[in-house]
């Protein structure tokens, strides 16, 4: 999974000379830069993403760790694309290199819409279900992060407008790749930010009061809001999980066992109703389609 060459890593590293982490608080509207350096093996629990979040990782390795358990493994040079909402543990290990250096780009959620308002979905890769948040660091999206780096960090100040331009070529780079694979990344109303948190973890046992908690929100407020846009946790869940299987069984040929478990179905007749009432066919009947 190592995709920049020593090159592609330098041009980077310069961006990630000290720790440059961010503080609490609000965060501003408008993408920015951060740099994570650590000496020491180090483990964050109960890390959640706000924003998409773009990490390349320079130096050592990181693991992520979701709410299912699933851990996923980042070595140097390779990159990820996290979207907001995705929830688990941190791990940065500087390993034999002994240290640990990343460079995150984060992008706030305006301008996410902005880039999809103006080149619609018309064009783009059919949307997959992949197995980790890899991003491949092709020469052209490696000189677009450089290129927004530099913005971001001149000295004076480049005018907002024109730093967040330079974003906006790493967003469109990432489009070009058909990157958008997470589905939206930028939730527009409260269906949608539900839709896209249980899409990162289809499996897991969701309850309006699980949603409700992930989301900062209070249950009887989620249940209203989600009225008002005419539906409901467990429609989203199902239409979630009934897309996953899809994707499981027609793209990546698993088995409908293997299909139900990783939908969050530990009954498989449960699972098969379920999908016989969403598309007409038995999960059997997807795998040929």
């Amino acid at each position: 999974m190592n995709d920049m060459g020593p090159d592609l890593l330098a041009r980077l590293s310069r961006f990630a000379a000290r720790d440059q982490r961010p503080g609490g608080g609000d965060r501003p509207h408008r993408p920015e830069l951060w740099a994570f350096v650590a000496h020491d093996r180090e483990r964050l629990a109960e890390v959640r993403i706000e924003r998409t979040a773009l990490i390349a990782v320079l130096e050592g390795t990181k693991e992520l760790t979701d709410q299912s358990g699933i851990t996923r493994r980042f070595p140097t040079g390779s990159a990820m694309l996290l979207p907001p909402g995705w929830c688990g543990s941190v791990v940065n290990d500087p390993g034999s290199a002994g240290r640990y250096r990343a460079l995150v780009l984060e992008f706030p959620a305006e301008m996410v819409r902005r880039l999809l308002r103006a080149h619609g979905t018309d064009g783009l890769a059919p949307r997959t279900r992949p197995r980790d948040w890899h991003v491949t660091l092709t020469p052209a999206l490696t000189d677009a992060i450089h290129h927004a780096a530099t913005g971001l960090t001149a000295d004076p100040p480049l005018p907002s407008k024109l730093a967040e331009h330079r974003c906006m070529e790493v967003l469109l780079a990432l489009l070009e790749d058909g990157v958008w694979w997470m589905g939206p990344v930028a939730p527009i109303g409260i269906a949608d930010a539900v839709r896209q948190l249980l899409r990162t973890q289809p499996d897991l046992p969701w309850t309006a009061e699980r949603v409700a908690g992930a989301l900062n929100l209070s249950t009887g407020t989620l249940r209203r809001r989600l009225t008002e846009e005419n539906c409901s946790v467990r429609s989203i869940l199902t239409e979630e999980r009934v897309a996953h299987a899809r994707d499981l069984l027609q793209g990546e040929g698993l088995s409908v066992q293997e299909a139900a478990e990783a939908c969050g179905y530990a009954n498989r007749s449960h699972f098969a109703r379920r999908i016989r009432a969403a598309v007409g066919v038995n999960p059997s009947g997807l795998r040929g389609r």
